[in-house]
């Protein structure tokens, strides 16, 4: 466990839980209830407002979503949103499967044609493109987030919505 930590932090490497769940940006917040079931989708949800410029979405809306979703027991539904079903989202997901495969083989000659083909298929899917970063060898802090951010706010920020 990290330093300063007192509770367990979970990696997801293969991106299983974003598949599964149908996370398009990172981060992203999913509310489970007790019986586990899934209450609230995939939601730009950060902590505070640090990035309030870039994304739009002022922190304070979820906290109070939050709030009256544990105190009062009213769930505010998120509007809109519906995991990512067409037939080239579910492509590129697969692509990045095999390429994170062939990668973690050690067979990057074979993972980079999948990693393009992923990024082709759904260009605008942050789990797909930043997260394929460091797998690609590309620095997920560095120039190519900051050229795929240009693309992406040229695009309308598309899939930030609060």
């Amino acid at each position: 466990m990290p330093d300063g930590l007192s509770f367990p932090v979970l990696l997801d490497a293969n991106h299983r839980i974003a598949e599964l769940f149908g996370v398009i940006n990172i981060p992203s917040t999913v509310w489970f209830d007790e019986r586990g079931t899934m209450v609230r989708p995939p939601t730009i949800a950060p902590g505070d407002d640090r990035w309030r410029d870039y994304t739009g979405v002022d922190a304070d809306v979820h906290h109070d979503a939050l709030r009256k979703w544990v105190i009062d027991d009213e769930l505010e539904r998120v509007s809109g949103w519906a995991q990512p079903g067409s037939v080239d989202a579910g492509l590129a997901r697969a692509h990045r499967r095999v390429a994170a495969w062939l990668h973690r083989k050690g067979r990057d000659d074979l993972a980079r044609p999948h990693f393009d083909e992923a990024v082709r298929l759904a260009p605008m899917d942050w789990t797909i493109r930043r997260g394929s970063m460091p797998l690609k060898g590309e620095d997920p802090f560095g120039q190519p987030l900051f050229d795929f951010w240009k693309e992406w706010e040229e695009a309308g920020k598309p899939s930030y919505s609060g």
